[in-house]
C-alpha cells in the first residue's frame, strides 16, 4: 500500500470567480467566498474522476515494502528471477508528472538516505509518469515495512489557467452549475443523476489503472 500527501497545494483555481459568477448568472456584488467553495468542489470531483492534477502542486508519494514471495498484479517494482511477473517501474499517481525533485528511503530505524539518480530516470511524457530503473541501477534495500520509499514531484498541467485543457474547464462548470441548482435538497429522495454531458468530457482524461487502487503502489524487495 502507498499514500499521497500534496505539500504544496495550487496557488489558484482553474476557473476564475469571474469565470464562476458569469457561468452562474450571479451579480457581481455576491460574496466570493461561497462561489469560490463550488469552484473547488468541482475541481476536487474533477480531479478525482480523472486521476489528473489540473493547477501545477507538489506532492509525496510513499511506498511500502514487502518481501513476500506472493505474486500478485500489482504496480510498483521489484527484483526477482524472470519467470514471474517482471515490473522495473514505479508509477506515479498525481498526473501528468512534471519533475522528480528527489527519492529517499527509510530503514527500520527511520533513517533517511537518498536514492542516487544514477539508479533510475523519469519518464514524464507518458499519460502517466513512470520513474524507470536504469539497467545498471538497483532498488533501495533494507527498508522498512509501512512508508519505505519517498518520492517527491510536481504534478499538474501547468500554473496558469490556459493551461487547463478547455473541455475539463467546462466539465467543471457544469458540475458547479449542477451542484448550485441542486443545493439545499433534502427530501429524502435519491440525490438527482449527474449530467452525462460530464463523462462525455472527461472520459477522455481518465486514468485506467489495472487491478489497483489508484494510490497503491508496492516496491518488493529481496524476491528470489
Amino acid at each position: 500500500m502507498s499514500g499521497l500527501k500534496i505539500t504544496t497545494q495550487p496557488t489558484i483555481e482553474p476557473i476564475s470567480i469571474e469565470e464562476a459568477k458569469e457561468h452562474l448568472r450571479l451579480d457581481d456584488d455576491i460574496d466570493d467566498i461561497p462561489v469560490l467553495t463550488y469552484v473547488k468542489a468541482a475541481r476536487l470531483w474533477a480531479e478525482k474522476y480523472t486521476g489528473r492534477a489540473f493547477i501545477t502542486r507538489t506532492v509525496q508519494q510513499f511506498l511500502d515494502s514487502s518481501a513476500s514471495t506472493l505474486d500478485p498484479l500489482y504496480e510498483g517494482m521489484r527484483t526477482g528471477v524472470l519467470t514471474r511477473p517482471y515490473v522495473n517501474y514505479i508509477e506515479l499517481v498525481a498526473s501528468p508528472a512534471i519533475t522528480v525533485t528527489s527519492i529517499n528511503y527509510y530503514n527500520d530505524s527511520d533513517t533517511q538516505s537518498t536514492w542516487a539518480t544514477s539508479n533510475y530516470y523519469v519518464d514524464n511524457v507518458s499519460d502517466l509518469g513512470r520513474i524507470y530503473l536504469r539497467d545498471t541501477g538497483t532498488f533501495p534495500t533494507d527498508l522498512r515495512a509501512a512508508n519505505g520509499l519517498e518520492i517527491n514531484y510536481t504534478a499538474g498541467y501547468g500554473s496558469a489557467r490556459s493551461d487547463v485543457p478547455s473541455d475539463i474547464k467546462l466539465a467543471m462548470l457544469q458540475y458547479m452549475t449542477f451542484a448550485y441548482e441542486h443545493r439545499g435538497e433534502q427530501d429524502g429522495n435519491a440525490p438527482p443523476m449527474l449530467p452525462k454531458i460530464l463523462n462525455t468530457l472527461l472520459s477522455q482524461y481518465k486514468i485506467m489503472r489495472l487491478g489497483v487502487h489508484p494510490y497503491t503502489n508496492m516496491l518488493r524487495t529481496g524476491i528470489s
